[in-house]
């Protein structure tokens, strides 16, 4: 492996190094992803606290709670981020995308409870990432309120020496704009410029769609192949981070190719949906074969 390949956390130790000084406050998201390191990721979809529990304790680097597609209530929501904070000690950064880039209370309520990013739909311009970044950053950067119930004084308010807590979250929570639109991508070059941008989420599905080709996470129509060079060159040029869906193995090397760090490799709903009926065909598989041999039947179908 050469000096400038890409490393991972995959070590407990490691990821520990980036939690906050308290379980209340935001996970270090900010220094994990300009550490240049591959993160894996996974998304809880599913609004559920056991959900939420279980997937905790697996050992990603980071997950992503969707609250685009799925309809969470801002009290589950808020529960969901304590728990993964909690259960794993720090050691994996919950994320919210959060519903739109005008859900700015969805932004305070899920920076409030500890979410140590923020994913923004749809982004296409710079103006509409000022208006997060506003949202998401104390002063003086943006205008982002104090968050009582998480600031205890003496008691979850702990920062290394010179730091606030509003200056440690500051440094620590990751705004990462998703685009996913040929307008997004025409203007990824000023939104990448942008200082407080840590890295840029590809919808590649939403991309496809927006420019008539059918929904994937891959493919090698020329437009298409052409907006994903200029993504990976415009990441080289202002060395910002990539997000993606990174499914499989033949994905995850086309994604590290493309230049992506965060890779976005398991999605609760598809281990569900696609697990259980892999284990039903394999298990049906072996009962069919078990029931022709003890029937002496051969090759002959048994249903099962």
């Amino acid at each position: 492996m050469s000096d400038d390949a890409p490393q991972f956390t995959t070590d407990p130790a490691t990821q520990a190094s980036w939690a906050a000084p308290t379980l209340q406050q935001s996970s270090n998201m900010r220094g994990l992803i300009a550490s240049g390191k591959v993160i894996m990721g996974q998304v809880l979809s599913y609004p559920s606290r056991q959900v939420a529990k279980t997937l905790a304790v697996t050992g990603a680097d980071w997950i992503w709670i969707d609250a685009e597609h799925v309809a969470w209530s801002q009290k589950l929501l808020v529960e969901a981020i304590q728990i993964i904070n909690q259960e794993s000690r720090g050691r994996m950064v919950p994320i919210v995308r959060v519903p739109s880039k005008t859900a700015f209370d969805y932004m305070a309520w899920s920076l409030d409870a500890g979410a140590g990013g923020i994913i923004i739909p749809h982004i296409e311009t710079v103006e509409e990432v000022a208006e997060v970044v506003a949202a998401c950053r104390f002063p003086p950067i943006g205008h982002r309120s104090y968050p009582p119930f998480t600031f205890l004084p003496g008691l979850t308010d702990t920062t290394p020496e010179g730091e606030t807590v509003y200056s440690l979250a500051n440094k620590h929570i990751a705004i990462i704009p998703q685009v996913e639109s040929r307008v997004g991508i025409q203007n990824l070059d000023a939104i990448m410029a942008m200082e407080q941008v840590d890295a840029v989420m590809i919808g590649v599905g939403d991309l496809r769609m927006d420019m008539g080709l059918p929904v994937s996470f891959v493919g090698t129509e020329p437009d298409f192949a052409a907006a994903m060079a200029r993504v990976t060159a415009m990441s080289k040029k202002h060395k910002k981070a990539l997000m993606g869906a990174a499914i499989g193995a033949p994905m995850v090397e086309e994604r590290l190719r493309q230049g992506f760090t965060l890779l976005v490799t398991a999605i609760d709903l598809y281990i569900l949906a696609l697990g259980t009926v892999q284990t039903l065909a394999s298990a049906k598989s072996t009962a069919e074969a078990y029931m022709r041999k003890a029937n002496g039947q051969g090759n002959g179908h048994v249903h099962v």
